[in-house]
């Protein structure tokens, strides 16, 4: 999935469609802040929060540069859309791979839970991120430079459409998505280097070597607690979860995860989930619930998942100021009422 946004960076794809949106936007703020959450939803299911923010955000900071309005409101969005979003399809986030280990849903085993509680948390997240930033994105921008769109290589547009209708295909028929994720991947590159060498140089820098270094050694650490019976209390917490009254039982299950994500990061938690799950033989609901605490849950701080963690290096490296402390005003206020109602619906 890396591999996939470093290539649709690499070919002006986010360019465009970020110069595209201040073009439809025109002077309205409110339309531009809308604007790049719908973008940030398209990019998030299809091509995985970690797309999200390694592209689309970047894309996004290039375009505000031209436009007369605070760019804060414009890229926390992108943060919050990419945890939001994430679990609308199952390639939506690496994590849900993880908390599925070999017992991944199909595409319409997948939908039936979670595409209402999805399309509550993304419609909710949005309300509330615009009223807080409400004061920013009211009214008109002055002198908007508009700038040529210019075109974006037609070949990656097939290569990551193909790549994309692969994934889904996939996950309808209930295959291996990370085989053919990774497939993917690998094929874009190997089309970029026979083209260019260069370009796939670009590719292969863009992928985060060192978070797939900590996911490998998250694997071996979390197997090795497991081993030794390090997670007898969040099998106890999530058993006692399971026994409550619904809609309790969703909602117990969901928080407690959340809360543990944003206190370890949620990669560590959704391998947990993953090894404790099927050991106490949850149920199909308590697991819904926990992916769903997994997924959403991170946006309340930024240390609850490693896209989030990519995200304010992003946003630094461009001289937007932006504090933990300040990320958790809005991530908690967005957080608590969307994760609410996603775990009522599920």
């Amino acid at each position: 999935m890396m591999a996939l946004a470093a290539y649709a960076q690499l070919t002006g794809i986010f360019d465009w469609i970020a110069v595209h949106a201040v073009r439809i936007a025109g002077p309205s703020r409110f339309r531009l802040f809308a604007l790049v959450y719908v973008a940030g939803i398209g990019t998030t299911a299809l091509l995985s929060n970690d797309a999200t923010i390694v592209a689309l955000t970047p894309a996004v900071i290039s375009a505000l540069r031209r436009y007369d309005a605070a760019p804060l409101p414009y890229v926390t969005l992108c943060a919050l859309v990419a945890n939001a979003a994430s679990f609308l399809l199952p390639i939506s986030n690496p994590s849900n791979l993880l908390v599925f280990a070999g017992r991944m849903p199909s595409l319409q085993q997948w939908i039936v839970p979670f595409a209402l509680p999805s399309a509550a948390a993304i419609a909710v997240t949005f309300a509330v991120a615009w009223w807080f930033f409400r004061s920013d994105v009211r009214g008109r921008a002055a002198n908007v430079a508009v700038p040529d769109p210019g075109t974006f290589d037609t070949l990656a547009a097939v290569l990551l459409a193909a790549a994309t209708v692969v994934m889904v295909v996939t996950s309808a028929r209930g295959g291996t998505l990370g085989e053919a994720t990774f497939g993917c991947g690998a094929f874009v590159l190997i089309a970029t280097l026979v083209r260019d060498r260069a370009g796939a140089l670009v590719i292969v820098r863009g992928i985060s070597w060192r978070i797939i270094a900590l996911t490998a050694a998250l694997f071996a650490i979390v197997t090795a607690v497991d081993d030794h019976g390090g997670f007898a209390a969040s099998r106890a917490a999530l058993a006692w979860c399971e026994h409550l009254a619904a809609p309790w039982a969703a909602l117990a299950t969901g928080f407690i995860v959340a809360a543990a994500s944003n206190a370890i990061n949620n990669l560590p938690v959704g391998l947990n989930a993953g090894e404790t799950l099927p050991a106490m033989h949850a149920s199909a609901h308590t697991a819904a619930a926990a992916l769903i605490g997994i997924n959403l849950g991170p946006n309340a701080t930024v240390n609850g998942s490693l896209a989030t963690l990519l995200w304010l290096g992003i946003v630094r490296k461009a001289n937007i100021a932006v504090s933990p402390l300040a990320f958790a005003r809005v991530g908690l206020l967005t957080t608590i009422p969307a994760l609410t109602l996603a775990l009522l619906l599920v």
